[in-house]
């Protein structure tokens, strides 16, 4: 755990002390960086697909996620971020639920090979109810990973009420389910980083 520690440590002060930070310790804030600009990318989209069916409060809502989230993708964002895990989670040992994220990423597999919008919409009403428990089980986890008020929990709890609240997860299938999974695939390898074991589940993908 300690080397994952000073990884990160070194990922924050590679890009806050140099013009551009070396390639080994950067990947997992330049795959941070990815995370966030694919969400955004993935919010935006379902913003104009709400508008576009009338539902515009729903998409005041996404957008303004979208714009939180593309704060945190520029200096001072990705700073907060690091800073957040430096001072309150440096010295504890992340529980991250990278079986649940592995469980709805095959999941969200599935969908993303189906073809037509007829077909997705069908998937859909077949298979949501697992997807919504998995997604759950997700956040409830990455929850109590970061239990501490911070810039990551805001974030996960901003994605919680949106996705109870907006049935924002079907939206992401409906407009975007491979770039889901790609977020979800991404957002795995970073945690793993971070996990005690440092290593994917063995039922990875």
């Amino acid at each position: 755990m300690a080397k994952h520690r000073l990884g990160l440590s070194l990922i924050i002060l590679s890009f806050l002390l140099t013009p551009t930070p070396p390639c080994a310790s950067a990947l997992s804030f330049y795959q941070w960086r990815t995370l966030l600009s694919l969400s955004k990318s993935l919010l935006s989209r379902v913003a104009n697909a709400r508008y576009a069916r009338g539902d515009l409060s729903g998409a005041a809502r996404v957008r303004n996620l979208a714009s939180n989230l593309h704060l945190l993708t520029v200096n001072s964002g990705v700073f907060s971020l690091g800073w957040d895990y430096v001072w309150n989670y440096y010295s504890t040992s992340l529980d991250l639920p990278l079986e649940d994220i592995t469980r709805l990423a095959k999941k969200v597999s599935e969908v993303s090979r189906v073809g037509s919008k007829e077909r997705i919409a069908l998937w859909i009403s077949e298979n949501y109810l697992d997807l919504r428990q998995l997604s759950e089980s997700v956040v409830q986890g990455l929850l109590r990973t970061f239990s501490r008020s911070g810039a990551l929990r805001d974030t996960v709890l901003a994605m919680k009420k949106e996705i109870e609240e907006g049935d924002l997860l079907k939206d992401f299938l409906e407009v975007g389910s491979k770039d889901f999974l790609g977020l979800l695939q991404i957002g795995k390898d970073i945690f793993c980083s971070f996990s005690p074991s440092g290593s994917t589940p063995e039922s990875e993908l």
